[in-house]
């Protein structure tokens, strides 16, 4: 993998200068939803030094161009605890900026964080004149605050500004230049403060070291652990940019670093200065470029793994690789599935690592890695949902195209969805703020590591699924789809099917741990309900379960029954133990709807299929596991016989009950 971040970095180097990977760019939006155009601004911040004034003024507006950032240094940030050095940067970054020249914001202060840095940190290019221009800025304090403070919550704020600009609804101001004027100092004219010689000087040494130093470290060659190789310029791996990959190498030893010696990490991290230099242009580019994914509700980078002498189109292969991942665990309407997902790195050799991480764009903790997914696996999973999802479609047993349908709050309209990794997430329940694992991210690393999924936890997440839906457990389980409880046969419904769905899913990778059943094609009785329920039974592998037929026919029951009651507030769906349903729970729920059919004079209506629960259900022997005969159940229970012939059947039975 840190092959793989050389090659990017290398990559995105090419025609940079030393000082690119630092810089930190605005994300811009020249669009709004709507189509119409934005306008985004750089705004020139002056410290008149001559007339002891801060200009803020509209006139001085130019339009955002990325030269701005790199004539200005908008540096990035480093990490919390740092002193603020920087003089231009993001909007958002004002009260950050203001730190450097004036303190903490709301504390009461003598000098800036950049004045305290320098003396801390490089005494020596603490200059009488640099120290003289930063006190003298100092005293623009309070006109600075008057300019920039948010009366409503009395913070230093970018909409301050902007509020006495009088800005139209698309024009935002992005980034912020400060800069110096004053004839005392030698700047008769306006320049960037950046270019204060002085202040240059220390940016140089803190971002690159000085000469002498980098003169001593080429005295001895050491192992740099990203390239295997021996060079002058290896040293301990910078972690101080707060949002980068980086931050996967750990140096807290009472965290993650546990087993680490504290006082080794400069051994344990130590890297060339060419190759740090690699990594940091690999992580902003896959941080910053587009190649985040969201899996099981939480953010994932992508980071391929290439062979060391592989010839792949690295470019070609990312946005592959990309798009891929994109139809797997994104929302997506029906035709992205349908368009083709080849490219040209299809029959190359490479893995695929997502590594799941916290950040608020300030910080970066890596908390999960899902690693090395083989390209041609990732291709069969991609494969295998297409395949699962068309061939449901044609099935007569179910409306898949209605299970799989849902809101889009975007078009405000219900639209048919992906059967994908992200469909899927929505029928694991996960509790809110009880469970510290993310079960539904461990599924789907099991099954994107080519491991084995065992059935037994999928009935259990099946169970835990109902019984969110029948205590309407929506506040607690947020990742599940809501229905109403009078809609709840819908939940039912479209959870069975998902399941069943997903089952067949895992047996096209034979990635379930389940009893094989030998398949035979059953005889045609000639009825057409008899020959729906046959031909459903060797689609979903039961025609040689006997027990799973049982509890089948039992749902079939419970459906009848509960039509029958139709008009009740209570109906024997009530019977059911959606927490698992053992022997004795069978039979008396079998008992109870053969009582309540007798109770409405409709026994006609279920003996037929009771005797078909009788003739599989082997009192026994039996020994299905509780949660799976729910699954069962509810299988039966949400049963059609396409959706014409279902409304025809609902039209004959209606009948018969009058």
């Amino acid at each position: 993998m840190l092959d793989t971040l050389l090659k990017i970095g290398e990559w995105q180097s090419e025609g940079k200068s030393e000082w690119d990977r630092f810089l930190e760019y605005p994300k811009v939006e020249t669009k709004d939803k709507y189509g119409n155009s934005i306008t985004n601004y750089t705004l020139p911040i002056i410290f008149d030094l001559d007339n002891q004034e801060v200009i803020i003024k509209p006139q001085n507006l130019k339009e955002f161009e990325a030269k701005d950032v790199r004539e200005a240094k908008g540096i990035k940030m480093k990490g919390s605890n740092s002193k603020a050095i920087c003089s231009s940067g993001l909007s958002k970054r004002l009260g950050r900026i203001y730190q450097a020249f004036f303190g903490k914001e709301g504390e009461e202060t003598s000098r800036g964080e950049l004045l305290e840095a320098v003396e801390k940190n490089n005494p020596e290019l603490l200059t009488e004149n640099l120290r003289q221009i930063l006190s003298k800025i100092f005293e623009l304090k309070n006109r600075f605050l008057e300019l920039t403070t948010e009366s409503s919550k009395n913070i230093i704020d970018i909409r301050a500004i902007q509020e006495t600009f009088e800005f139209g609804k698309n024009e935002n101001i992005v980034f912020l230049a400060f800069h110096i004027k004053s004839k005392e100092f030698g700047f008769e004219k306006v320049i960037p403060f950046a270019h204060v010689p002085d202040y240059e000087a220390f940016l140089q040494e803190a971002y690159f070291g000085s000469d002498i130093d980098a003169g001593k470290k080429g005295t001895k060659k050491k192992l740099c652990y990203a390239s295997g190789t021996n060079t002058e310029d290896v040293e301990e791996l910078n972690l101080s940019t707060r949002y980068s990959l980086n931050k996967m190498f750990v140096t807290e030893t009472k965290n993650y670093a546990s087993l680490f010696d504290k006082r080794k990490f400069n051994l344990n991290y130590q890297v060339s200065a060419e190759n740090q230099e690699k990594l940091d242009y690999a992580s902003d580019y896959l941080l910053n470029k587009g190649y985040k994914i969201r899996i099981a509700g939480l953010d994932h980078v992508i980071i391929p793994q290439f062979q060391q002498n592989s010839t792949v189109d690295i470019e070609m292969a990312l946005k592959g690789i990309y798009r891929k991942s994109d139809i797997l665990f994104s929302l997506h309407k029906l035709l992205a599935l349908s368009e083709s997902v080849s490219d040209e790195s299809d029959d190359a050799v490479f893995w695929i690592n997502f590594i799941a991480f916290e950040s608020d764009g300030n910080f970066f903790k890596s908390t999960e890695i899902i690693k090395d997914v083989s390209n041609f696996h990732f291709n069969k999973i991609l494969e295998a949902f297409a395949e699962v999802d068309w061939h449901y479609r044609d099935l007569d047993a179910m409306d898949w195209d209605s299970i799989m349908m849902e809101y889009d709050y975007d078009s405000k309209d219900r639209v048919r969805r992906n059967f994908n990794f992200n469909s899927i997430f929505k029928i694991i329940p996960l509790r809110k703020e009880k469970e510290k694992k993310n079960k539904a991210l461990g599924l789907f690393k099991t099954i994107l590591e080519n491991r084995k999924v065992n059935i037994e936890i999928l009935y259990d997440y099946f169970c835990e699924l109902i019984l969110c839906h029948w205590y309407q457990r929506y506040g607690s389980y947020t990742n599940v789809s809501h229905y109403t409880p009078k809609n709840f046969y819908f939940g039912v419904r479209d959870s069975v099917f998902k399941y069943h769905a997903f089952i067949q899913f895992l047996k096209k990778l034979n990635l379930i741990n389940m009893d094989e059943s030998n398949e035979h094609s059953g005889e045609s009785t000639g009825n057409k309900y008899d020959d729906a329920e046959q031909s459903f039974f060797k689609e979903m592998d039961m025609l040689n379960h006997k027990d799973q037929q049982a509890m089948f026919y039992l749902g079939r029951m419970l459906n009848k029954v509960e039509y029958i009651q139709k008009d009740k507030n209570k109906t024997v769906i009530e019977k059911v133990n959606f927490n698992g349903m053992d022997k004795d729970d069978i039979v008396r729920l079998r008992i109870g709807l053969v009582e309540k059919a007798k109770q409405y004079n409709q026994v006609s209506k279920v003996i037929f299929i009771d005797q078909k629960f009788g003739v599989t259900f082997d009192t026994n022997s039996w020994n299905m596991n509780p949660k799976e005969a729910v699954f069962h159940l509810l299988t039966g229970y949400s049963f059609g016989v396409g959706q014409k012939d279902a409304e025809t059947l609902t039209q004959i039975e209606t009948e018969e009950s009058h």
